[in-house]
């Protein structure tokens, strides 16, 4: 018996002695979350036939390449030097052009080795990225923003460069209340640090005529201006630009300007 208390006596003493042995090692840090490849995403295809008409980058030998690889070069090394990585592209009214300069401005940034680029189309009332694009029946952001989907549901894989999609088919008046929504918090920091996105560019409702795109701007990094040539009036430009107030502007884009006016045409 008095051998039994005593392996009894030593197992407790054991026990204690593991219990109060401070940890050798600290508990190893929680790995970030893989880059996903680009086959975690669903695959749509463009309808390249429409990409001409709407003015989309097709191939290497389009003209209208070089004039969106230059402004991707600046707009890089701007946001680059200011850490910035979400952009807006905005405009003051409509018909400026700068849903087709997101999209070619995603393409080109995309073409660079290593720099994805997501691209969400967020003008709720005139989403056109995927129409432009020809692709049919996507999912919408909208479906997100109300809580009928996840993030990755909307998320899909055109098949161009390295590009990752939210687009929308639907149209709302609740915008500005979806984009000051915690979901919009979510969907900037997922597709910057789980999608591996070295950009996240937003096609955003034009600034006047709608609050969506003002309640949006405290949550983006940066804006890129979009104007058309004979078409976007001085005093709209001048009423864009007290809006944006000190938000920062990496940059103007003329969009549809005569051929004239383009410096270095042999280029």
């Amino acid at each position: 018996m008095d051998r039994i208390r005593e392996a009894i006596s030593r197992a407790r003493d054991e026990n204690t002695k593991v219990v109060s042995k401070p940890r050798a090692h600290a508990a190893a840090p929680k790995r970030a979350p893989a880059t996903p490849t680009a086959d975690q995403f669903r695959t749509v295809a463009c309808d390249f036939d429409t990409f001409s008409k709407n003015r989309i980058i097709s191939n290497e030998q389009d003209p209208v390449l070089n004039a969106y690889r230059v402004l991707r070069t600046r707009v890089l090394q701007k946001m680059d030097a200011e850490g910035w990585r979400s952009l807006a592209i905005v405009s003051p009214g409509s018909g400026a052009g700068k849903t087709v300069t997101a999209i070619n401005l995603a393409i080109a940034i995309s073409s660079k080795e290593s720099a994805r680029a997501t691209l969400v189309d967020l003008d709720f009332y005139r989403p056109s990225v995927a129409r432009y694009l020809g692709l049919k029946e996507v999912p919408s952001t909208l479906d997100y923003f109300e809580g009928k989907a996840g993030l990755e549901e909307v998320t899909v894989r055109p098949d161009l460069a390295d590009i990752l999609l939210m687009a929308n088919e639907r149209v709302t008046r609740r915008g500005a209340e979806h984009l000051t929504s915690s979901r919009t918090d979510t969907l900037i920091d997922t597709a910057l640090n789980q999608y591996g996105s070295r950009v996240v560019v937003f096609d955003m409702s034009p600034l006047l005529g709608c609050d969506d795109t003002l309640a949006f701007l405290p949550k983006v990094d940066c804006v890129l201006l979009v104007a058309a040539s004979g078409q976007t009036r001085i005093a709209e430009l001048k009423e864009a630009r007290r809006i944006l107030g000190a938000t920062n502007i990496v940059g103007t884009v003329l969009n549809k300007s005569p051929a004239s006016l383009v410096p270095n045409p042999y280029y």
